[in-house]
């Protein structure tokens, strides 16, 4: 899959990503199930282990800081560490490795 429907595309995810230094990300919510609206946010998942060090504020901080695209970004930043553990126990992470979209950096 290239494109998520509308105006945001994969490879924006994906240069993204690679900006902030993500091993790998996941789309997920209405933008990803294709039932979004033109101002809805853009809910991701970023894993870096690059996060272990920074408290999660500042993760939340440093993601918006390098969004460039004119939607609201709902990022969700963990460590690889931090995402293994959640996956067990978190609904949210759960849903999105359900019905998300796995998305990586470009090269």
């Amino acid at each position: 899959m290239d494109s998520v429907e509308g105006e945001l595309r994969l490879a924006d995810i994906r240069k993204f990503l690679r900006r902030v230094g993500a091993g790998r990300g996941i789309l997920f919510g209405s933008r990803a199930r294709g039932d979004y609206l033109l101002s809805s946010d853009v809910d991701l998942i970023v894993i870096s282990d690059n996060f272990a060090d920074i408290s999660f504020p500042r993760r939340m901080v440093f993601l918006h800081e390098h969004w460039d695209l004119p939607y609201y970004l709902e990022g969700l930043p963990y460590t690889e560490e931090e995402f293994a553990r959640l996956k067990h126990t978190s609904s949210v992470v759960q849903d999105a490795m359900r019905y998300g979209i796995e998305v990586y950096p470009e090269p």
